[in-house]
Order: structure tokens, then sequence, then C-alpha cells
């Protein structure tokens, strides 16, 4: 994978990435609304095999498969967050999702990687869309879904029991069609 955009490098997760990675899961945010990243990850070293993993998949097209790549700085190669997307279960559709480093948010690259990954998915499959589920207490996911194109349709709230990594009992369910 090797998405350019005007400021951004969307590209696949390498080695080089796993210190940088492991910094941003510990912050804050990304441990409140995307806890799987961090709970399972003690040390920078604790990514190896999913780095691996990722590098074996390098040429797949396959939407469906839970694949994450690097957001990095066109301009330095600096990893600044994570996109992807792959099947989600609970909802069965294929989900996008995306996290950017605390110092680069309110800049618009989380946006910017959404857009330009939901464009190559579309090249890639035939599905008519693909959805965002978002916290309803994460209110600054929600405006870069929004600045992305993507529809808020409605607030679910699962009954018996609780979507994975969500701080409210509640989310917001979110699409983009295809142009």
């Amino acid at each position: 994978m090797h998405i350019e955009t005007k400021r951004l490098l969307i590209r696949d997760l390498e080695p080089k990435d796993q210190q940088r990675l492991f910094e941003i899961v510990w912050q804050p945010d990304v441990v409140r609304y995307m806890a799987d990243w961090s709970e399972h990850s003690p040390t920078p070293e604790s990514f190896d095999g999913y780095v691996a993993w990722h590098q074996t998949q390098k040429d797949s097209t396959d939407v469906y498969e839970a694949k994450r790549y690097a957001v990095a700085r066109k301009d330095t190669d600096e990893l600044i967050g994570v996109v992807g997307m792959g099947f989600e279960d609970t909802v069965q559709e294929v989900e996008m999702a995306y996290f950017i480093d605390e110092a680069y948010r309110g800049n618009g690259y989380a946006g910017e990687a959404l857009c330009a990954l939901f464009d190559w998915c579309m090249s890639v499959c035939d599905l008519p869309y693909l959805i965002l589920t978002i916290d309803c207490a994460n209110t600054a996911s929600c405006r870069v879904a929004e600045k992305a194109g993507f529809t808020c349709f409605e607030k679910r709230t699962p009954i018996d029991h609780r979507q994975p990594n969500m701080v409210s009992d509640s989310y917001f369910y979110y699409r983009k069609y295809r142009n």
C-alpha cells in the first residue's frame, strides 16, 4: 500500500514504526477510545508480529481483512497515526478506523488520511459504502468523520453487549457512500 496526499503518505506499517506506534497508542485519548491497541502492547516489541503480518499483506486489496496502515508525514516519513479498515462482526459491515498522535491533531491529518483510504477502498472493491462507529463521547472524532464526508445515520445503544472499545454505552453510526 502506498498512497500520497498533499501532506501525507499512507503506507504499510514497517519495523521502523514500532517505537512511534507504541508511543501513540499509549496517549490518553487512544487508550480511552481504542484500548485494544494498548492493552496488549506493553513494549514497542509487542508490535513485532503485528508489523510482520502487515508486511506479508502488502499486495492485498481485500478490504474485509482487518488491516491498518501508517499515516506518515510526507516530508519526513515520520509515523503520526494509523488508518485502516476491515470487517466488523458486531455490525456485519466494513468499517474504517483511525487515530492520530496528539501533537498532530487539529490539523486535518485524520480527515485527509481517512478520505485517501476511503477512495482507495472504493477503487478496489464494489461495496456501496464504508462505515465508522464512534463512541458518543468522542466528539472530536465525530467532527473528523463529518469533515471527511461521512453522514451520521443514527445513535445506537447495543442491547445485551457493550460495543468493543466504547467508553459510553452508545455510539454513532456513520456511512460514506461511493460517488
